[in-house]
């Protein structure tokens, strides 16, 4: 469920032009999924990490909800001989942008997310064989869990 929530929040971004794919694995994926992944200057790829874990919350009414822990690498292609300046200008501050309009994103879809909370960020400079650079987004979300999809409890 998660993951096909995170796809339709990434399909929103545009940022200054800049538009992302998704994916997701273990991040020994994303390195065979970047080697073929065609950057451009109005391309990047948001990768979500995986395994996922799920936290519930249970509630004396019978209420159980959930929240994803996740960790989503916003990348865009940097190239080695890259000044510190130069991964900043072109990959680390556009990958912000990303990031923020990512959590604006989530706040504002209240049909998919319930709630948003602990985003922290990390610069990452010339990950993976293919040199990308960005920021990894660790953030939890409570999806919106669609009454319909409930279960009657195991007796």
């Amino acid at each position: 469920m998660i993951i096909s929530i995170i796809e339709q929040l990434v399909a929103q971004l545009n940022v200054n032009g800049v538009t992302y794919d998704f994916n997701h694995g273990a991040s020994h994926w994303a390195n065979l999924l970047n080697d073929e992944f065609e950057f451009s200057d109005s391309k990047g790829i948001v990768f979500l990490d995986q395994p996922i874990t799920t936290e519930y919350q249970v509630t004396s009414g019978g209420y159980i909800g959930e929240f994803y822990p996740i960790t989503l690498f916003f990348m865009l292609k940097s190239e080695l001989d890259w000044t510190p300046q130069e991964h900043e200008l072109n990959c680390i501050e556009p990958a912000n942008n990303a990031v923020r309009q990512f959590i604006s994103i989530c706040q504002d879809r209240n049909d998919l997310i319930d709630e948003v909370s602990s985003p922290t960020a990390l610069e990452f400079i010339n990950l993976l064989d293919v040199n990308v650079s960005g920021k990894s987004l660790s953030i939890r979300l409570k999806p919106r869990i669609n009454t319909g999809v409930c279960v009657p409890a195991i007796p």
